[in-house]
């Protein structure tokens, strides 16, 4: 997803700076709490509540026919309700008007943003939810079609007080598969994840026969267990188009032709007798603070501090039209980040010795490039007996700042991060980030990685699977201590990712390393307008 409006950059950003400064006379946000999720919105507790107790009986929905076997406390996903394109806009500054929402897991902070004024609110927190999900069942690589197809099907789901149904119709995406007899793309380019090279099939083609192939799947016990198969094989390393004729000792066009009859027909779908009940939900009120600075909080915490531009914004070899575009979003994306920067250190100023008030200038100061002003303004919340998690963890990546500045004392300033690293890992263990902090520490030293290293990398992926970040950075350790084997199970999901990423390019690049075989480079889906935006792990301030 990128920014679209440049020519008119200067009073996009007078707009935006009015948008932050003005803030709302009386915010009413509140918290809900169950046992796997946190939702927070500036909405009525009535509302708040029935949509906490919703995504919790989704996910026991998920759970009863996917149990999970985890020996340690899964953390809890974070999920913002956004009340209207305003709020939308507080969140990611020129987002596009179609977008019901996203998820982001390969930032700072793991999350999702729903537009609950959207018709699609729904369907889309259950399409991210269950990207969230999967990524914490039995690692291996499953096929990027399923990745999206599984997403698709889950998000038509009804959930009422007396009754859950699913795999329920998805009128827009049957639309997409009806449009035309020769709309759709060859099953072989969508089980493989090809783009025609014409650019003649669009995205939503994809991401429909995806949902489709997934239906038709799962609409008889024979087809499930073959499903099954399918999958175990490519996880085993078999190619998707043979892995799919064997099983179902049909070809990609029989496989087509098959789906297609299946869709022309009444679907499948299911209301499972199986109780989950209406779970507990506990909702307390955000303080003034907290509330007025709730989504800048959120923008800064996944805001980079260092700015730099992802691999695929590489100039060369670009046409002048990708080259003006690329330049343009740049540029779209600084006047963004000065807005939040400025934006930011002025709603805060509004709460002075105020612990977000402190927590949010500390953060704009780290993002601006001045991390000694940040460790400054961070003192209050600093003292020896403290246990704020939150301010120890970013006081130690201020620290950590610091030790990229010419000059600095890069072991003292590591000892003293690792120190505050420690603190919070005690006070809040299951961050992710905290041990991806503890690795910072570590990296390029003598002796890295160690076992402990590798241990603490453990940990953060085991509490973050969904963090490409957290995978990326154990498949190094292992590959480095001469665990192939561990590393190609670990970048397997990442490398399998539908969406065309740096971390995806560089997964594929170390498995084949890792296996001694040739980088095979292929093209992701096109981008589906209007859906899943940032489940490739973009985030607003990328």
């Amino acid at each position: 997803m990128r920014f679209s409006i440049f020519s008119k950059a200067a009073a996009m950003l007078a707009a935006s700076l009015s948008l932050f400064i003005a803030l709302p006379a009386k915010a009413d946000w509140l918290r809900a709490e169950t046992a796997h999720f946190i939702v927070y919105g500036d909405v009525p507790e009535r509302e708040l509540r029935a949509y906490a107790e919703r995504a919790e009986r989704f996910d026991g929905l998920l759970r009863a026919y996917y149990p999970i076997q985890v020996d340690h406390e899964i953390p809890k996903l974070e999920i913002f309700l956004a009340n209207g394109r305003r709020d939308m806009e507080r969140a990611w500054p020129g987002i596009g008007g179609n977008v019901a929402g996203w998820y982001s897991p390969n930032s700072n902070r793991i999350y999702s943003v729903v537009d609950l004024r959207s018709d699609n609110g729904n369907s889309t927190l259950f399409h991210e939810y269950a990207h969230h999900f999967m990524f914490q069942m039995p690692a291996g690589a499953r096929p990027a079609w399923f990745v999206e197809g599984f997403a698709e099907y889950y998000s038509m789901v009804e959930i009422r007080p007396d009754r859950i149904r699913f795999g329920l119709d998805n009128p827009g995406r049957m639309n997409s598969l009806t449009i035309g007899a020769n709309s759709w793309a060859p099953m072989e380019d969508v089980l493989t994840w090809r783009i025609s090279p014409s650019g003649r099939y669009q995205g939503h083609s994809y991401y429909a026969q995806s949902w489709a192939m997934t239906h038709f799947f799962m609409s008889t016990p024979e087809r499930i267990r073959m499903l099954g198969q399918y999958l175990a094989r490519v996880a085993a390393g078999e190619e998707s188009v043979a892995a799919m004729r064997e099983v179902t000792g049909r070809t990609p066009d029989q496989l087509q032709s098959d789906v297609r009859r299946y869709m022309s027909g009444s679907i499948t779908f299911y209301t499972p007798q199986i109780d989950i009940p209406i779970p507990e939900v506990a909702i307390t009120r955000m303080s003034p603070a907290e509330a007025a600075l709730a989504w800048y909080q959120l923008r800064l915490d996944t805001a980079r501090v260092i700015e730099t531009h992802d691999d695929d914004e590489d100039l060369e070899g670009k046409s002048e039209a990708e080259r003006t575009r690329i330049l343009r979003d740049r540029e779209e994306a600084r006047q963004h980040r000065a807005e939040l920067i400025t934006n930011s250190l002025a709603a805060a100023a509004r709460f002075p010795g105020d612990r977000t008030g402190i927590l949010v200038t500390a953060k704009a100061q780290r993002v601006q490039g001045d991390p000694a002003a940040a460790l400054a303004t961070l003192q209050p919340l600093l003292s020896d007996s403290s246990t704020d998690a939150e301010a120890l963890r970013v006081a130690a990546f201020a620290l950590m700042d610091q030790t990229r500045a010419e000059g600095a004392d890069g072991m003292a300033l590591r000892r003293r991060a690792m120190g505050y690293f420690a603190r919070s890992m005690d006070a809040e263990p299951l961050n992710f980030q905290t041990y991806l902090g503890l690795n910072d520490t570590r990296r390029g030293q003598a002796r890295y990685p160690t076992d402990n290293d590798i241990s603490t990398l453990e940990v953060a992926s085991n509490l973050a699977p969904q963090s490409f970040e957290s995978r990326m950075r154990l498949a190094e350790a292992y590959m480095s201590r001469g665990m192939n084997g561990e590393a190609i199970m670990v970048l397997q999901p990442v490398a399998n990712s539908p969406h065309a990423t740096s971390y995806k390019r560089r997964a594929r690049a170390m498995i084949a390393t890792a296996s001694g075989q040739a980088v095979v480079v292929d093209e992701a889906a096109p981008e589906d307008e209007g859906a899943d935006t940032g489940a490739d792990g973009a985030t607003p301030e990328d």
